[in-house]
């Protein structure tokens, strides 16, 4: 496998839990799936680059100003869809060298905030369950496709 189809989120045989609804949005320079349910709670997208690339550094002009587009519209529509607060946003690119940008929920209610809400809601949580993560994901999907 070469280390472009090696990245967790963009290969069926690496992840042990799709994306829930596919993709939601994909132009074919960036696309959007919702967190697999295990990973992450319900509404919880990630925006990737379609092009393996580490961060803005490697990124193409085209790349670049599409970005900031994308960021917004996914940032709506994860907000509209779930009712958040708040959307808050970590890319870390940890694993392989490829920028992926969690959109990630979180309301005014929650008992954590930042950092600690981020680790609460992707790392240690419980994540959602497969019919939370799909119907988020359908209400997210519509409001991209606007």
């Amino acid at each position: 496998m070469s280390d472009e189809n090696a990245c967790w989120f963009c290969s069926p045989g690496e992840r042990t839990d799709p994306p829930a609804g596919g993709w939601l949005y994909d132009d074919g320079t960036w696309r959007v799936g919702h967190a697999p349910a295990s990973y992450a709670i319900a509404g919880t997208t990630i925006l990737e680059a379609v092009r393996h690339v580490l961060d803005e550094r490697d990124m193409t002009p085209a790349e670049l100003a599409g970005l900031g587009p994308i960021t917004g519209r996914t940032v709506a529509a994860v907000a509209a869809a779930t009712g958040c607060d708040r959307v808050y946003r970590w890319a870390t690119m940890d694993a392989h060298p490829h920028f992926h940008l969690w959109l990630v929920p979180w309301w005014r209610s929650a008992s954590t905030r930042g950092p600690r809400y981020l680790v609460d809601a992707i790392v240690t949580g419980d994540g959602s369950t497969p019919v939370e993560a799909a119907a988020a994901a359908a209400r997210i999907g519509l409001l991209l496709e606007r």
